[in-house]
């Protein structure tokens, strides 16, 4: 229409302080503030994109009253409207920004509505979806995770199509909006959502930039079975369980295969909560190997024991990997996802294994991946390669000399259980108390802590030693005779002990790992395991290495 033709050169004049004049505009977006822009009194903001016709402005702030606009639905992209009131500000960084004091509403953008309609027009892949789109464009695809409604509110939604996957989130009033509507394994088109980069604490999908849900953002019901047939319900990434040893710890993977065994329902305390908590112990396997799989609470307590007496094809979604005393393990989590018998072409080759013969040879499959050979490692390339700062353990191997034990400690009374090594304190009455497991004791044993400074060619270290490895450095002698001699005051006997073993060059197996402590975090070095050194194995092994260098 004419009379809402655009005001052209206003934006401009707008910026250089003229703020004098009405303009008439297009809406381009509407976002609604970040948390952080908004005012003390927590009051919601929306920013405006729009265009004169000539130029396009970004920073425009909604004045609060005018909120209602929005929520109604009077206000939206790709309306037209008279900006009657503004004012021009500059940020502390010198940003021009202005703010929409009132406006009047000439021209409404028509609201697309929920419904079954399909449109092929400007739907982009998942995999293609970053924050540079241009234009107008849609994404089809079917939601197969939807969260809880959290505090403040907010919920999420995780998509998948033919190309990947990707979250969506919803805050504030779009939670409330879109968390009824959205279902799962429901296909859905949506447009005018925000493209964000991810943050992979809280998000553990493999796509780099997740969506945000906002006021001008809409939700079509896509209902027809041309389109339910091309989109998955879920984007699977299988990883063979001969190659799970190629990851690090706590990624997160999928993996497939069948339920050899289950344990029953194993209740527990958890250490970090101090409640009481349950898990369940599965074995999955394939052609090549199994591993165990650790399942948690709720998903322990609805995995189904007939699973394994079926022997049915099972597949794991985002599990997590996991690796204790250096074998490799899998361990469901909270957004993990569970298909029975899935509609893929891996499911369909595990059947076909089994049935053909694969039933015979599963005693060939081994419980647990062990990780590769652990590197052999001088004690100055622990410190140079900065080994066990990486948020998780790492295990070497060492070939050193003990030349001292510390004598400040070496044991401790401990608990009589045998499954429990934690120290005991001695009570007036005489018994002694174990804060884990809660019970009082008539005796204590004798447990070896100690540390020993190792050494070698290139440097010296520090190593922590603890019970069997403790013992066995120590010359097999038990640490209640080694207690005996300290409760004696026997100094020459106590040095004895301690250099039984000294001077003598040994394999250590070594882990390193950060450990905090009052907000100090140190290095820790412990021994796994100690043995003789074979000196023809190792100079085969310098051979070795000397013909990769040449």
């Amino acid at each position: 229409m004419a009379s809402n033709t655009l005001t052209k050169g206003a934006i401009a004049l707008y910026q250089n302080g003229n703020t004098q004049q009405s303009a008439i505009v297009k809406v381009l977006d509407i976002r609604l503030c970040d948390a952080s822009t908004t005012t003390a009194t927590n009051v919601e903001r929306y920013r405006l994109s729009i265009t004169d016709g000539q130029d396009t402005f970004n920073a425009c702030l909604l004045k609060p009253e005018l909120n209602k606009l929005i929520k109604e639905s009077r206000l939206r992209a790709n309306s037209i409207v008279k900006l009657e009131n503004v004012a021009h500000d500059l940020t502390s960084t010198g940003k021009s920004f202005l703010v929409i004091l009132d406006l009047t509403i000439l021209e409404q953008a028509s609201m697309p509505t929920i419904n079954n309609t399909a449109s092929n027009s400007n739907i982009i892949p998942i995999e293609m979806i970053t924050p540079y789109l241009n234009g107008t464009w849609k994404v089809r695809a079917r939601c197969f995770t939807k969260s809880a409604i959290r505090p403040h509110p907010v919920c999420d939604f995780d998509f998948v199509d033919a190309s990947g996957e990707i979250r969506m989130v919803a805050f504030r009033d779009e939670c409330g909006r879109f968390h009824p509507i959205i279902e799962v394994d429901k296909i859905y088109e949506i447009s005018g959502v925000r493209v964000k980069a991810v943050d992979k604490r809280w998000n553990n999908l493999r796509h780099n930039y997740e969506l945000i849900l906002s006021p001008i953002s809409v939700v079509r019901l896509i209902n027809d079975e041309a389109t339910n047939g091309s989109i998955p319900d879920i984007h699977y990434d299988i990883v063979p369980l001969r190659d799970i040893s190629k990851h690090s710890n706590e990624s997160f993977i999928d993996v497939i295969g069948i339920v050899d065994t289950c344990s029953g329902i194993i209740p527990f305390i958890n250490r970090t909560s101090n409640k009481d908590s349950v898990r369940r112990e599965v074995t999955l396997m394939d052609e090549d190997t199994s591993i165990s799989i650790t399942l948690w609470d709720e998903q322990a307590k609805d995995f189904s024991e007939e699973l394994a007496e079926n022997k049915t094809v099972v597949a794991f979604h985002r599990i997590r990997v996991a690796i204790f005393n250096n074998k490799y393990s899998l361990s469901g989590h909270k957004n993990m996802i569970m298909k029975i018998n899935p509609n893929i072409r891996q499911a369909k080759h595990l059947r076909i294994w089994y049935e053909a013969g694969g039933n015979t040879i599963n005693s060939q499959a081994t419980n647990n991946f062990v990780t590769k050979e652990d590197s052999w490692k001088t004690v100055q390339q622990i410190e140079k390669e900065q080994l066990g700062r990486q948020g998780r353990s790492d295990y070497v191997m060492v070939k050193a000399t003990c030349m001292h034990i510390a004598d400040d400690r070496v044991v401790y009374t401990s608990c009589p259980k045998i499954d429990c090594f934690r120290k005991v304190n001695k009570l007036s009455s005489g018994l002694y108390h174990c804060d884990k497991c809660r019970e009082d004791f008539n005796e204590c044993n004798w447990s070896y802590m100690l540390r020993a400074e190792l050494v070698d060619s290139t440097g010296t270290i520090w190593v922590s030693f603890f019970r069997q490895q403790a013992e066995e450095l120590m010359g097999n002698i038990p640490a209640k005779q080694f207690a005996q001699a300290k409760e004696k005051g026997d100094e020459v006997l106590m040095q004895s002990y301690l250099n039984k073993n000294a001077f003598r060059e040994k394999n250590f197996r070594l882990r390193i790992n950060e450990e905090t402590f009052n907000d100090v975090t140190l290095i820790k070095i412990s021994c796994v395991s100690m043995s003789d050194v074979d000196f023809s194995e190792y100079g085969h092994r310098l051979i070795h290495n000397l013909r990769k260098e040449f």
